[in-house]
């Protein structure tokens, strides 16, 4: 064989190997970086949906919260109206109710879950039990508790309207109320803070996202409530939602494509409705295929061109083997080291300036495919530059490595401070920072993480609080690199917190100091009275004294007419002294410490009816003394109140040809209320409230005596047992006083 033809099969050997290697190898290069590039991009993605998603979410939350305090106070009203019924929420009238709330809706939920009564008809009998179970456990939960839990404003999926609840049991733990504020602010307010706008972003700068459907916890799908789900779409979703709430990957050979269900877990146990969102992310895994098959054509085509034109170079070589060929050997190897800007420069000959030609071809399109590659990462790297919000990236032990410019300008920093390698942890007071350290460790190791409050730290040392959601950075094959996070300043929301509170010690204090003075002019007014009853009794005896002196001893000397007008001032002498025994007995009952303790009054009682009956024993009276429970009460003043109650119906019944008066009592809406009863000349229903009012009378003195303080006292002393008293009469048919005593040791 002729040496040239040797040699020419040398060189075309070492040339084929020597170009297909570096044709082989910048393919695999740019295989591996189209399929990083695909796999970086959803990594992005899912990463942004998740913080924007959860950013979104806090925002709406301190939306939701600003109605807490409204419908709080709201409840108050409420909750006073069913104890004013006694617990029976069929008395309370919720329309009327309604107006005075604003307009809230109001619903009893009895405990079966079964909306009861509503101001909204369509909703009574709904069983939360069948459509609702884990609302029904929550209900439950609080049944036994006390306060107020306000909830998140939620859609109702029929009418497309936007309503926030609040719950608060009862004082008696049977029913749970419910309030429902529907407000057009809410769409207004939440009309920038939407989940589907984070969606179309994504899409914009990822090529491979195709279909992305958003789903709560009801299966809806957001945006789009035409969209009918399958039957392999149901039973991924009851998984998600029941069993595992963990995202999930689904291939679709046959489609060729990837559908990746990710779970964005904003469940909050302070509330009652869950807010987690269900991505349904559609990746067309074909478009990644047919670049690598444009790819591999590509590098296929220019490996068929490199060995025409290896044989070629390799018979131009075996005549005329110089410098040229180390030179293309020479641009080869430097393209194949990865400088794709190297010039492959000319040669000699047909052949080979073909074939360096065909190469830098080559390597121009690599280029251009790189450069829509750094164009899409660019579309991404500034959206992230755009944010409002703080944006950082870390790796593993914390050195930020990227930092947006929300993020610097939010500390105090300039991009040339962070080229000094700071870490995280130095943008946090010095306290913070071991917990912060134990969560970013937390988030490395791929523990489930929360955001966090915490105080960052200015450059200029001035502090501020911040809230930090940090989640792992990884890579293919779930590597670690690190983490990365968002950074809110919540200084607004804190200086209102501090605002609130200081308001409620302002209204505490302002209240405390008027029940002071209230109590402190109650008590000067009860001195006042006891003071100038006890002085005036003197003078009043002594005038009575020298009235029944001057009547005796000049009776024979005056006439009728005179001794009429001594009469005359002797029986309001009695009068009076009757008034200011009324009055120091009321003022006695407000100075007077309650001893309470349990007893039984029946045998008090007993003894009243006797004392009553010695003092009219030429009457025949019918008194009945039933089944009285025990009562926790000051025994004294218990006396007084039926001396009082008592001697009233002995009064009132004088002109009774059969008088009857009945002691007793009854339970009424898990309640005890005694009454005293008789069958006297009673009154009119329209003077029931004037009754207990002092010196009120409803008949003249000389019709029948008294002092008109009688029950006065009685009221007082009710009130100050903490009960109630009122009366039921009809003129001719006797009166019936009723009256609690509430409290307990």
């Amino acid at each position: 064989m002729p040496f040239k033809h040797l040699l020419a099969g040398i060189i075309f050997i070492i040339v084929i190997i020597l170009l297909l290697t570096g044709i082989w190898i910048n393919y695999e290069n740019s295989k591996h970086n189209l399929e990083t590039n695909a796999a970086r991009l959803r990594d992005m993605t899912e990463s942004y949906i998740d913080n924007s998603f959860q950013l979104i979410d806090a925002g709406l939350k301190l939306y939701d919260n600003a109605y807490n305090n409204q419908m709080e106070q709201a409840f108050s009203v409420v909750m006073a109206d069913y104890n004013r019924t006694g617990g029976d929420p069929s008395r309370m009238d919720l329309e009327a109710l309604k107006s005075v709330i604003g307009g809230l809706d109001i619903y009893v939920i009895n405990d079966r879950c079964v909306i009861e009564y509503s101001t909204v008809p369509a909703d009574v009998g709904l069983d939360f039990a069948v459509i609702y179970p884990d609302f029904c456990t929550y209900l439950h939960e609080i049944r036994n508790t006390s306060g107020f839990y306000p909830d998140r404003v939620v859609k109702d999926w029929s009418s497309g309207t936007l309503t926030k609840y609040s719950y608060m049991p009862t004082s008696d733990h049977t029913y749970i109320l419910e309030l429902g504020l529907k407000a057009e602010q809410f769409e207004g307010e939440r009309r920038e803070l939407t989940y589907t706008s984070v969606v179309d972003q994504v899409r914009e700068f990822n090529p491979y996202l195709g279909e992305a459907i958003l789903f709560q916890k009801q299966k809806r799908a957001i945006g789009n409530p035409s969209y009918i789900l399958t039957t392999e779409d149901h039973t991924i979703l009851d998984y998600i939602l029941w069993e595992n709430r963990t995202s999930q990957e689904v291939r679709d050979n046959e489609k060729k494509r990837t559908i990746f269900w990710q779970v964005i877990d904003m469940r909050d146990s302070r509330y009652a409705s869950d807010m987690s969102i269900f991505a349904k992310l559609t990746y067309n895994d074909e478009l990644l295929t047919s670049q690598l098959n444009q790819l591999a054509l590509m590098h296929a085509v220019v490996a068929l061109l490199v060995i025409v034109s290896a044989g070629f170079l390799a018979i131009l070589v075996s005549r005329k083997l110089s410098r040229p060929i180390e030179q293309l050997v020479e641009d080869v190897d430097t393209i194949a080291g990865g400088d794709l800007d190297h010039k492959v420069r000319p040669v000699s000959g047909y052949e080979l300036s073909n074939l360096a030609e065909k190469i830098q071809f080559m390597i121009e399109k690599l280029k251009e495919q790189i450069r829509e590659c750094e164009i899409k990462e660019k579309r991404f790297t500034d959206l992230v530059q755009h944010l409002p919000q703080g944006v950082f990236e870390a790796d593993s032990a914390g050195t930020i490595m990227y930092a947006n410019p929300a993020a610097v300008d939010l500390f105090g920093y300039t991009p040339e401070d962070l080229k000094e390698k700071m870490n995280i942890l130095d943008v946090l007071v010095p306290e913070d920072r071991f917990r912060a350290q134990e969560n970013f460790k937390a988030v490395i190791h791929g523990d489930k993480t929360e955001g966090g409050e915490y105080t960052g730290l200015r450059k200029d040392g001035s502090s501020f609080p911040i809230l930090i959601y940090n989640t792992a950075r990884k890579v293919d094959g779930g590597t670690v690199l690190g983490s990365r996070g968002t950074i809110i300043d919540i200084s607004r929301l804190k200086n209102i917190e501090r605002e609130i509170r200081q308001l409620n010690i302002d209204l505490e204090r302002r209240v405390a100091h008027r029940t002071m003075e209230l109590e402190q002019a109650t008590s000067e007014m009860e001195a006042f009275t006891y003071s100038v009853s006890h002085d005036l009794r003197a003078p009043l005896r002594s005038i009575d004294g020298y009235s029944f002196i001057l009547q005796e001893s000049s009776k024979s000397r005056l006439d009728a007419k005179e001794q009429h007008y001594i009469d005359v001032v002797r029986k309001n002498i009695a009068l009076m002294d009757n008034l200011i025994n009324g009055l120091l007995s009321l003022s006695r009952i407000g100075r007077q410490d309650l001893s309470r303790e349990w007893i039984d009054p029946k045998p008090h009682i007993i003894e009243v009816v006797a004392e009553m009956l010695e003092q009219v024993p030429d009457r025949h009276i019918e008194i009945s003394v039933g089944d009285l429970p025990q009562c926790y009460a000051d025994t004294v003043m218990l006396r007084q109140l039926y001396v009082n109650l008592i001697g009233n119906a002995v009064k009132f019944t004088r002109d009774t040809s059969k008088p009857r008066i009945e002691i007793g009592a009854l339970e009424r809406e898990a309640e005890t209320v005694y009454y005293v009863q008789d069958n006297g000349i009673g009154f009119e229903m329209k003077y029931a409230d004037q009754i207990f009012r002092p010196f009120q009378r409803l008949h003249k003195p000389d019709e029948f005596e008294g002092s008109g303080i009688g029950l006065t006292i009685v009221e007082r002393i009710v009130r100050r047992h903490g009960g109630k008293i009122w009366a039921e009469s009809e003129p001719g048919k006797g009166a019936t006083f009723y009256f609690t005593l509430n409290g307990s040791p």
